[in-house]
Order: C-alpha cells, then structure tokens, then sequence
C-alpha cells in the first residue's frame, strides 16, 4: 500500500492551533471554546517542513492539502515561506489550502494571493470555510470575526487567484444559500460550494450540536437544516436527538494543569476486552480513501508524524472512546509512535520500512476486529459513511473530484 516511491499526495497540519471555537472540533472540550486539557500545540516551522520533506520529496508530489484536523493552516508562523518554498522548488506540485480567513491583516493575506495567483496555472487552490453570512457565520464559527474575515478574502483574491467558498449548511443558515452565492461573486471568489454538515445526525435520527460556554454550560444547539436536500440524513426516523455533557470549570483546569492522559491509555489498553467476536465491520471489504490511482496519501500531523490519513489522525491525536479509536491507539502503543516520527526517521525511510502497512493494510483481510482488523479503516472505507456524503448538495455538479481532492470535512 505506502511506499516511498508510490507517494503522491501529502496532507500536512501545519499548526493545531486556531483562532475558531467550532463546537465539533476535536481540539475543544466537550463543545465549549476551551482547548482539550491534555492538548500540547505545536506547528511546523519551514526549517522542518525543509527537513521533513526534502526536494526529491516535494518533487514526485501531485498535491499538497494544508487542512488539518485541529488547526487552520492560516494560523502557523511560517505558512507564507512554506508555500513559497513549494512554489520555488516543486515546479509541478499543486497546493490545495483550507482556511476560515479570520486570522493574520490583509497585507498578509496580499502576498498570498499574489503567490497563488502566481501558481493558477498550476491550479493552486484557496478555499474558505464560511458558513453563512455577517449574521450567521460565527454561530459556527465561533470566534470569526467577519469584518476581519471579509477584508482578508478581499485582499486575497483581487489578485484573481483560483479560490472556493466552503460552505456548510445548518437550520441557521440555509436561507441565505441564494444571498451567498451572489456575495461569492462580489467577493471574486472562482466558484460557491454547498456541504452537508457533519454533526447533526447519527444515521438514524435528526441530532442537536450542543455549543456551551467557557464555564461548562449549554450556550445554545445548532440544528441540522430543515431541507431534506441540504442535509446526510434524508429521511430521518424518531424524534430529534438533543443533550449535552456539561463539565465543571475547576476540574478541567485541574485536568488542563496536569495534562495527563493516564485514564485514557488505561482504557486503550483494555479495548479488546469490550469488542465482540461478531462486528459488523468483521465482513466489510475496505477500499483505502488514501489510495489514488496507482498511487498513495499520507497525512502528516503537526509534530511530525506519518499517519495513513487525516480521517485516522484525528483519532490518533484525539482522545475518543469508543472502540475504533482506541484499537487505533493501542496498535500503535504496541508497534512504536517513534518509527512513524520525521524527527527521528526521514519520510523515505518509515515509508519504505513499512510501517503504515504493518499497522493498518495488513489488517484488512483479517477475520475480525477482534483479531486485530481495524474498525475505524472498515467503518470509513468499507461502507458508505458520512463523510463520503458531504460533498453530494444537488448544487454540485461533479462530486465526483471532492473525493481525491478534499479531505477537510468540517
């Protein structure tokens, strides 16, 4: 599956740092603008991205996603000189880059339109993740400011640089779809696309996202959107699910303090003992969404470390704990997070020592989840699952380049 020589698409989280608060973001706590306790930020400066990727590297890549899981790529010190960097050394590689835009001045935000602009005939790619308009986005959003958001799209794009508008669509906002198509135009924006949030089911019924405040409290729900065609679930059963976890101020600067992960490792280590013989992911045939033609993707988290997508390294730099995710982390507690580490391996080498492969593709045609197949990989890539709808809005008219392309789902 994962050679060094296969290699043709790279997803990099340059930073797990933001300047949003989104309620379903992993790196926030239970809902609320407060960052995960245990959570350590770092960033890739571009003396590491020189030393992670080298020039023969860079140079066999197809494309390069900035997204991430935790982070906006905006936010990293370096971003500008790492685009650049690719822009002077990798003649044929195409970036593809997911932003909220509201970080950095317009002056900033100049100089990478200019740069983008630069590399149109490359298809370079800059795409905002709005969701709504000056009423409505920062529901989501939580923490855009959308004067500052707005200058820095325009500063951006009166290079006329190939751009998109993400926009996911919830209850809130799905009657200004029409009003920002039209301020997608004003803002010379290339083209407007429509997603199906994430978040607002659970496959069977309609399901409320719980915001709470810094003190641990509900703020307020957002709901999924009333339009059956704007929305994964389109012919829920039941009524609609609501709740939240409310948490307690003290303890989490308790747990912020100690940054310890103690509990969770204790239950990782355990996770076989509540996984059945029978799994419905024991029977499903995985077709690997980091497969690209004859070729392969890798996603590198902030601290350096290869992983087979960004799907999987949300859950590997995330404490979820349901079964999937900690089988994740317990195969990779027993083989080593070291041997997947650029800081102490060159990307060639983990590649080509196959690591990825023994972790993850040699478990596929195992029998079950109980002898080891991993759960997460069937449920992402062996069945239709939320994620493989998001880009399906009727708008759309070809869904079918989102799947190669874009991984950014939130």
């Amino acid at each position: 599956m994962w050679d060094s020589k296969n290699l043709v698409q790279m997803h990099i989280e340059l930073t797990n740092a933001c300047n949003a608060a989104c309620p379903m973001c992993v790196r926030f706590h239970k809902n609320s603008p407060l960052p995960r306790p245990d959570l350590q930020t770092g960033q890739i400066t571009l003396e590491l991205f020189k030393k992670y990727f080298p020039e023969k590297i860079l140079k066999q890549i197809d494309l390069i996603l900035f997204c991430g899981v935790h982070g906006d790529p905006g936010v990293a010190r370096d971003t500008y000189e790492i685009c650049k960097h690719i822009s002077d050394t990798a003649p044929k590689t195409k970036i593809m880059f997911n932003t909220n835009a509201g970080m950095r001045t317009p002056d900033w935000w100049d100089k990478m339109g200019e740069l983008f602009a630069k590399n149109k005939h490359k298809d370079w790619l800059m795409t905002f993740s709005v969701d709504g308009l000056e009423d409505t986005n920062h529901i989501y959003r939580r923490n855009v400011v959308w004067e500052k958001l707005e200058a820095n799209i325009r500063a951006f794009t009166k290079h006329n640089p190939k751009s998109a508008w993400d926009f996911l669509i919830f209850k809130h906002n799905e009657h200004q779809l029409e009003e920002a198509r039209q301020k997608c135009k004003e803002l010379n924006i290339t083209e407007f696309i429509p997603k199906k949030a994430l978040g607002v089911d659970n496959g069977v019924s309609l399901q409320r996202m719980p915001a709470l405040t810094k003190e641990g409290e509900l703020d307020y729900y957002i709901d999924a959107p009333s339009d059956p065609r704007n929305r994964s679930l389109e012919n829920p059963t039941g009524p609609v699910q609501d709740g939240y976890h409310p948490f307690d101020r003290d303890d989490y600067f308790k747990m912020k303090k100690e940054k310890s992960t103690a509990y969770y490792q204790e239950q990782v280590e355990r996770v076989y003992d509540g996984i059945a013989p029978d799994t419905k992911w024991d029977k499903m045939k995985i077709s690997c969404k980091s497969k690209i033609g004859s070729g392969t993707e890798i996603f590198v988290d902030n601290f350096g470390r290869v992983m087979p997508c960004c799907y999987i390294g949300t859950h590997l730099n995330g404490t979820y704990t349901d079964a999937r995710s900690m089988q994740l982390h317990k195969a990779m507690n027993d083989y080593g997070w070291d041997k997947f580490d650029l800081n102490l391996h060159s990307l060639e080498e983990i590649l080509s020592e196959g690591h990825l492969n023994r972790v993850f593709a040699d478990t596929w045609n195992l029998k079950s989840v109980k002898c080891g197949k991993m759960a997460y990989c069937a449920d992402t890539c062996g069945q239709v699952s939320g994620i493989d709808k998001i880009f399906t809005h009727e708008e759309i008219e070809d869904t079918s380049r989102f799947i190669r392309e874009s991984k950014c789902d939130l």
